[in-house]
């Protein structure tokens, strides 16, 4: 009974991926979702635009094999999936405690987890920074660091940056990772500045673009295109249509946000996530003040995205993918020397194992009560039904 429990969040883990891919082949089907395919489609091929970048290549690799810019986009969303759960399901078989990592990794929070069950909130340009975490990590996890792969993870992260400017928040939990690699002597200081650089420079670019280009008149002149390649015009009325409406107008939608009940559920939801996060981290710290600290410290980094945007159950998954990905690096370089190679005793273990399955969160800040446990239930009730 204890080797199956222990057993059960990696399995979970790869459940769940494969749901997400499978979410993934069936808004190709239905003809693409405005948001989840529609923004890796904002694209600069008529005018310059924020974000431009990565639509723009998607349409020309479009239009170069007459592909569907919607397949393509789908067949780079899952290929990432796939790699990134991958990447890190051969790095935790490096580490110890397995199981109680594969438990901190099924964390509400965690990208994995929470796009299984907000799938509306799931497959968006972060999944770029997902990869580069999980390819620092594999770097991290191997007997000896490896610096190439450090480099690879900095330019993937740099197109992360370039392709979304929500990424740009990430930036230090890299810098802290790349320190920890110094600190490590798994890297020189020349490479530590020249990785820096990297990240300094995709963010210095990403920050004058988004501010000189943060909007069109008309959201045609970049819809025009992807309707030109053959998406439908519903592919449109999502992140495209969007980029209509100046930074001011969110500010202000975010900024009631801050006086409506909304808050409260907000703050439930941000606590109830944490305190699971927490438990299983403490366990794996071997302690935990400097955790804990760490822990809150780093949810300030995100604060400007709750002023700009309302989608606050995003970030708060920001948030918690940052902090796991970057305390499994942490641990795979032997950082902190009080880390446990205990796993969990098995009666808190499994308290956390289900109260990761019973509850959850949606991309805006609405607490989803029973979870991926009570998603499963429904799906099973209608295809018995």
């Amino acid at each position: 009974m204890q080797r199956f429990t222990y057993s059960v969040p990696k399995f979970l883990i790869w459940i769940f991926s494969s749901y997400i891919v499978l979410l993934a082949f069936q808004d190709f089907q239905l003809g693409g979702d405005s948001w989840k395919q529609g923004d890796w489609l904002i694209n600069s091929v008529d005018t310059t635009i924020r974000r431009g970048m990565m639509g723009s290549l998607i349409l020309r690799v479009s239009e170069t094999f007459s592909l569907n810019p919607v397949l393509v986009v789908v067949v780079v969303q899952v290929s990432l999936v796939i790699a990134t759960v991958g990447l890190i399901t051969l790095s935790v078989q490096r580490l110890q405690p397995q199981a109680t990592i594969w438990l901190l990794i099924l964390s509400p929070g965690f990208f994995v987890s929470f796009w299984s069950l907000d799938d509306q909130g799931g497959l968006r340009k972060e999944l770029i920074t997902f990869l580069a975490f999980a390819i620092l990590l594999f770097a991290t996890s191997r007997p000896t660091p490896n610096r190439i792969l450090a480099y690879v993870s900095a330019l993937v992260y740099g197109l992360a940056v370039i392709s979304h400017e929500g990424n740009l928040f990430f930036a230090p939990f890299f810098a802290f990772c790349y320190y920890l690699l110094l600190s490590k002597t798994a890297i020189t200081k020349p490479d530590f500045i020249g990785l820096l650089a990297i990240v300094a420079c995709a963010c210095l670019t990403t920050l004058i673009i988004a501010f000189s280009f943060d909007t069109v008149i008309d959201y045609m002149r970049v819809c025009q295109p992807v309707l030109d390649a053959g998406a439908g015009a519903d592919m449109c009325e999502g992140a495209i249509k969007a980029l209509e409406i100046p930074l001011k107008e969110y500010m202000t939608a975010t900024f009631w946000m801050f006086f409506s009940p909304k808050v409260l559920s907000f703050t439930l939801l941000y606590v109830l996530s944490s305190v699971l996060v927490l438990i299983t981290g403490t366990h794996l710290v071997g302690g935990g003040r400097l955790f804990l600290r760490a822990y809150i410290g780093s949810a300030f980094l995100f604060l400007p995205l709750y002023v700009v945007a309302v989608d606050w159950g995003r970030w708060v998954s920001f948030h918690t993918s940052a902090v796991i990905f970057t305390l499994l690096i942490a641990l795979s370089l032997g950082f902190p020397k009080t880390a446990s190679t205990e796993e969990m005793p098995l009666r808190r273990f499994q308290l956390v194992l289900v109260c990761s399955l019973v509850w959850g969160f949606s991309h805006f800040l609405d607490v989803l009560w029973g979870g991926m446990a009570w998603k499963t239930l429904q799906a099973l009730m209608q295809i018995g039904g």
